[in-house]
C-alpha cells in the first residue's frame, strides 16, 4: 500500500519543517496541500473539498494525541489524508447515487382542482337526491348499510326480522336505487 501514498514532500510546509515550525505553515498552505494528496489518491474534484475538511476536522480531534517524535505534521497530515481517501473509495463501492433531472424534482400538486371539487360536489348532490326519491324503508336500509356501515345481520336485529328477508329487503332497495340513478341519467 505504500506505493498509494502520496509524498508529503511536495506540500509546502514540507521544506525542512518540524514540529517548531509546524505553526508557520499557513491555513492556505495546508489547504493546498491536502487537496493535492487528495487529487493523487484519486478523488473527484466534486468531493475534494468535502473530504479535506473531514482530514482537517480528523486531525484537529486528534491533536492531542499527535506524537512531533514520531513524524512531522505534513507525515501526520498525510496519514490522516490517506486513510479518509482510502475510506471515501471504499464507501464509494457501495453509494448509489442517481441523478434526476430538475423536472423530476417538481412535487406535483395532488390537491384537486377547482373543477374536480365542483364535479365532486354536484355528484354528491346528485346521490343525496337519488337517496331522497326512495321511499322511506328503502332509505333507512340504503343509508344504514352503505353510509354507517353496518352488517345486514345487526339490521335484522334492530328491525326484529328474519336475516334473510333483510338480504331480501336490501336488494330491492338497491334496485330502486339503480333504477332511480337510471331514470335520472336518462334526463
Amino acid at each position: 500500500m505504500r506505493g498509494s501514498r502520496p509524498s508529503p514532500r511536495g506540500s509546502p510546509c514540507a521544506t525542512g519543517s518540524s514540529p517548531a515550525t509546524a505553526g508557520s505553515c499557513s491555513r492556505t498552505e495546508v489547504v493546498h496541500s491536502v487537496l493535492g494528496w487528495l487529487r493523487r489518491l484519486g478523488v473527484p474534484r466534486c468531493d475534494r473539498l468535502d473530504l479535506a475538511q473531514d482530514i482537517l476536522l480528523s486531525a484537529f480531534t486528534s491533536l492531542s494525541r499527535y506524537d512531533p517524535g514520531r513524524a512531522a505534521p505534513e507525515r501526520w497530515m498525510n496519514r490522516i489524508a490517506v486513510h479518509v481517501a482510502a475510506h471515501y473509495h471504499q464507501r464509494g463501492r457501495h453509494r448509489r447515487e442517481v441523478l434526476l433531472e430538475a423536472s423530476d424534482l417538481a412535487v406535483a400538486d395532488e390537491r384537486p382542482d377547482a373543477e374536480e371539487l365542483i364535479g365532486r360536489e354536484q355528484q354528491r348532490r346528485l346521490v343525496r337526491s337519488w337517496i331522497q326519491a326512495l321511499g322511506p324503508e328503502d332509505r333507512a336500509l340504503i343509508l344504514e348499510r352503505h353510509i354507517e356501515e353496518i352488517s345486514v345481520a345487526e339490521i335484522a336485529r334492530r328491525l326484529g326480522i328474519p336475516l334473510s328477508t333483510t338480504y331480501k329487503r336490501h336488494a330491492c332497495a338497491v334496485a330502486a336505487f339503480a333504477e332511480i340513478a337510471r331514470k335520472g341519467a336518462t334526463r
